[in-house]
């Protein structure tokens, strides 16, 4: 779901258990592909945050950044191989015939306090439904 002002995105991943069991510990690998990003493309984990859930990544003189997230994450974590970003969720267990829901974040930021853009996105409540 796009914000209204066209500034973020807030995402959502379900899971239904068709199965006659609880399914425990799943664990998502969601790859946030830069390596077509123009300024973002570098083999490198230099130009990353790390810090769970977010992972973040800015352009070479800082003034611009993606940012990624998901609730509840296993690990925030990135492959400069590649160039990628990661917030791998875990959903909660799924008893049979339920469904669980969790959410992501994905937006861009131009400026240079990472920090605070950090603590004011995990300030909206993007997390809950």
């Amino acid at each position: 779901r796009v914000s209204p002002a066209g500034d973020h995105v807030v995402m959502e991943m379900w899971l239904k258990n068709g199965t006659d069991q609880t399914l425990r510990g799943l664990v998502v690998q969601n790859c946030v592909m830069l390596k077509g990003l123009v300024g973002f493309e570098q083999q490198t984990n230099d130009n990353k945050v790390l810090r769970k859930p977010y992972a973040a990544c800015h352009n070479a003189d800082k003034t611009r950044w993606i940012i990624t997230a998901w609730e509840p994450c296993q690990r925030p974590w990135a492959n400069p191989p590649c160039p990628c970003l990661h917030s791998d969720p875990k959903f909660p267990d799924c008893g049979a015939g339920e469904t669980v829901r969790i959410r992501g974040w994905l937006s861009f930021y131009a400026g240079g306090d990472i920090d605070g853009e950090l603590a004011r996105i995990g300030k909206l409540g993007w997390q809950e439904g």
